[in-house]
């Protein structure tokens, strides 16, 4: 049975490098992504254009991917459509929003114990949306300026570049801040190169958009090679 609501939602955003602040969601359908047009904008080339949708239906908040590059996640978990509940975290690349409505009942944390600044990682033992669990994967560094030889892909988005929370660090003196993204997103990885990326090349071929990895690909951007294994998968 669904859950009935009697005051109206919340959402605590909080934009990854930036503060937090609280939205209601009074709209019908609230929307989020890369694009002015939507209702709460986010400027990140992690974030679709459109990338998901909170959808109210009568007094219950669902919240929708839209069919996003990156995927939507609920507390570490892959979503295509979640109803949502107190305390629940959606996770929209780096960026945490915190579902509020302290009429629900139930045992949820409450949204004041949430560390937001966390990281949600998706654990070996997670199961995807049909039951099944996720693939764990790594990167072995082949040649190229980097500050290790192997990297776990332990997030949902994963970044190479040399910024800050980057997975795969980049450390040669022109190497950029963002150089590609490897997303996983169910049984599945894929790679895209970043905004204003020079070159994204998967065995030797150019990567203009998004592209789905196998297990021991070549990746070579940014001046790094790397070879892409598939670690489990149940």
């Amino acid at each position: 049975m669904l859950e009935t609501m009697t005051h109206p939602a919340k959402l605590l955003v909080k934009l990854h490098g930036k503060g937090s602040r609280h939205i209601e969601l009074i709209q019908e359908v609230f929307t989020i992504g890369r694009k002015v047009d939507n209702t709460l904008a986010i400027e990140d080339p992690s974030v679709s254009g459109h990338h998901a949708r909170i959808a109210k239906v009568q007094a219950v908040f669902f919240l929708e991917d839209l069919k996003s590059t990156n995927g939507t996640a609920v507390n570490g978990q892959p979503i295509t459509r979640h109803q949502l509940h107190d305390a629940d975290v959606i996770t929209i690349g780096q960026h945490r929003l915190v579902f509020q409505d302290t009429t629900t009942t139930g045992t949820h944390t409450p949204a004041s114990a949430v560390d937001l600044d966390r990281t949600m990682v998706l654990r070996e033992t997670d199961s995807a949306p049909d039951g099944r669990h996720a693939l764990t994967a790594k990167v072995l560094i082949v040649t190229g300026k980097t500050d290790k030889l192997e990297y776990r892909l332990t997030k949902q988005v994963n970044v190479i570049g040399s910024q800050e929370g980057a997975i795969v660090r980049l450390t040669g003196w022109f190497a950029p801040k963002s150089a590609a993204m490897i997303a996983r997103r169910g049984h599945s990885y894929s790679i895209s190169p970043s905004q204003g990326a020079k070159s994204l090349l998967v065995n030797g071929i150019e990567v203009m958009g998004q592209q789905d990895l196998k297990d021991r690909d070549k990746i070579e951007v940014a001046g790094v090679t790397l070879i892409f294994y598939i670690l489990s998968a149940t």
